[in-house]
């Protein structure tokens, strides 16, 4: 069984919560893009299938990511296959 591991002070806790930040932001950053690259993909006239297979979201969710991006660019959705 293991124990509650020892509370860190705010001076050790603090080079923890940037390496945190700074790591949060950089998924963000990645994240978008990927998403960015989902919209595009559907919009030329990759299949969703096909965009599932090589990200981690299933059909729906690339879908609705691109959908989603769609809208924020302000653009009409694609049509899907």
């Amino acid at each position: 069984m293991t124990g509650t591991p020892a509370r860190l002070d705010e001076k050790e806790r603090q080079p923890w919560l940037r390496r945190l930040d700074r790591a949060s932001a950089a998924h963000e950053r990645t994240r978008r893009q990927l998403d960015e690259l989902v919209a595009d993909a559907r919009t030329a006239g990759v299949p969703l299938t096909s965009i599932a297979e090589h990200t981690p979201y299933s059909r729906e969710w690339a879908r609705r990511i691109a959908d989603q991006i769609d809208e924020q660019r302000g653009a009409e959705p694609a049509t899907d296959e």
